[in-house]
């Protein structure tokens, strides 16, 4: 059956059948401006359709305020709060000096589940006139971060880009445990992850041509560390175009189920919701 979803730009997809009503977003952002017109509606037609519940991430500190807001919001909402590596020097030294104290009361909050998200990205670090200070920024707001998450028994969800070597010595110094979103690591990386018990988000970008690197954690991971995630409204499923929303985990499962083939697309689903309840500690 097919049917129309908000924030599809009209596009037809799948409607959830009643077997992929387990179907979890522990990444997704939906407190971004895409959705102002229409957020209300989107979300509750998720939830209507499937979606059992959804994690809405913070990059820096406005938006963690926005996640535990929609969290207050929503039954089916939880919130995770942190800084984003990109954003490190800007809520560091900018608007917001106390930003860890920040974080922190928002991690008070009981329906904010995570630390997230912090991590490494030096995709733009050729652009930076002191590369030294530029990652030295990054590593000590990802640290601070790390070290609150331990102290208030918080999981973290970490974005790692083009940063494999770093990423393992900071966790060699810091030790967490939690998930890898959007996961852009190297297969010698993205096995050390799995091997030191990091869950890995798969989302939208399975379904594009070059995703060999996730492809091939896919097949090789523990299915009790595998997540489900969109990063919405970013990276729609291949050859869509606009919005992503939860909806798309559905062919996100179904890539799942035919790269690995020990799993049937629902038991993907489950696998990943059950999963994220005890990752995160939904009830």
């Amino acid at each position: 059956m097919y049917g129309r979803l908000p924030g599809t730009s009209g596009q037809l997809v799948l409607a959830f059948e009643e077997n992929m009503r387990y179907i979890t977003d522990v990444h997704a952002h939906y407190d971004e401006a895409v959705f102002d017109k229409d957020r209300a509606e989107v979300l509750d037609s998720l939830h209507k359709e499937g979606v059992a519940f959804i994690i809405n991430s913070g990059s820096e500190i406005p938006s963690s305020k926005r996640s535990v807001k929609l969290a207050e919001e929503y039954d089916y909402i939880f919130a995770s709060v942190g800084v984003f590596p990109l954003e490190a020097e800007t809520e560091r030294g900018g608007g917001y000096p106390d930003w860890l104290k920040e974080i922190e009361r928002l991690s008070g909050h009981e329906k904010t589940v995570a630390i997230g998200e912090i991590g490494l990205d030096y995709r733009m670090i050729d652009e930076a006139s002191d590369k030294d200070a530029y990652k030295r920024a990054q590593k000590e707001v990802f640290a601070a971060q790390i070290e609150l998450s331990k102290r208030l028994l918080l999981p973290v969800v970490i974005h790692s880009c083009e940063a494999d070597e770093d990423l393992l010595s900071m966790l060699d110094a810091h030790p967490c445990i939690g998930m890898i979103h959007r996961y852009y690591c190297m297969q010698d990386c993205g096995r050390e992850l799995l091997d030191r018990g990091f869950y890995i988000g798969i989302g939208p970008q399975i379904t594009y041509p070059g995703s060999e690197r996730l492809t091939d954690i896919v097949k090789e991971m523990p299915p009790e560390l595998m997540l489900l995630e969109t990063d919405a409204p970013f990276l729609p499923n291949y050859p869509l175009e606009g919005r992503a929303t939860s909806a798309m985990i559905e062919e996100v499962c179904r890539r799942i189920a035919e790269i690995r083939g020990d799993m049937t697309p629902e038991e993907a689903a489950v696998c990943a919701m059950e999963n994220a309840k005890r990752l995160f500690g939904i009830a």
